[in-house]
């Protein structure tokens, strides 16, 4: 791969990711409760609404507020995808309702649930969320209008932090779901004779699997392997 192809995955990469991880905190009210003031959903029928959109993560349902002030109250089976953009335009989310097992194993039941997709192609990078409280030691943490900070930027009111960690999953060519639990290793194991290749772009760019934009512009790279 050349370097100029390489810059300019990295580039969409860092542009997408920065919009995304800079508006996080601005945009949510509670951590797993995301709002957007406008948004394109497409239902399972083929009709499309059009307003501001709320996502309700934890309980896996979406809100859509039109123009004419009609709320929608729709769950993974009424919808196709939604597509998002923060109050800035800088930048499109874009969700998609997949069958899936819920990561269950020897199991053929699957239910509509919704992932972030991050890169298209052959193979799919998905993304969903988990949450987590870690401990906030005062010292690491800044005072500002009355709330505690902790160095990620997300406002806290106690000594815990709400933490949010992406968890990744592919979506093959087939419509299978695959997770992957340990980033690194699991998609190479994905990868199969193409490995190598891969593990050869990131050692000469310098990248991790473990950081988003870099795990990002490896499926990217992946993708113009096949």
């Amino acid at each position: 791969m050349n370097h100029a192809l390489y810059l300019k995955i990295l580039f969409s990469v860092v542009v997408i990711f920065s919009a995304a991880f800079a508006t996080h905190a601005q945009v949510r009210q509670e951590i797993d409760v995301q709002e957007w003031p406008t948004g394109t959903v497409t239902l399972s029928t083929g009709e499309i609404l059009e307003g501001a959109v709320t996502y309700y993560r934890a309980q896996e349902i979406i809100s859509v507020l039109d123009e004419n002030g009609k709320l929608y109250s729709l769950s993974p089976v009424n919808v196709e995808q939604f597509e998002v953009e923060n109050e800035y335009g800088s930048r499109r989310h874009t969700f998609k309702s997949i069958y899936w097992n819920q990561g269950k194993e020897f199991t053929d039941f699957k239910k509509p649930t919704f992932f972030e997709q991050l890169t298209d192609g052959n193979t799919t990078l998905l993304m969903r969320e988990s949450y987590y409280k870690r401990n906030i030691e005062t010292y690491t943490g800044d005072y500002k209008e009355g709330h505690v900070h902790d160095p990620m930027g997300y406002p806290i009111d106690a000594i815990f932090a709400d933490q949010i960690k992406p968890l990744y999953y592919v979506l093959k060519p087939d419509g299978d779901v695959v997770q992957l639990q340990n980033v690194r290793k699991d998609f190479l194991k994905y990868c199969g004779k193409r490995a190598g290749t891969i593990k050869s772009f990131v050692r000469k760019q310098k990248l991790r699997f473990e950081q988003p934009m870099d795990f990002t512009a490896i499926v990217n790279y992946y993708n113009t392997l096949l």
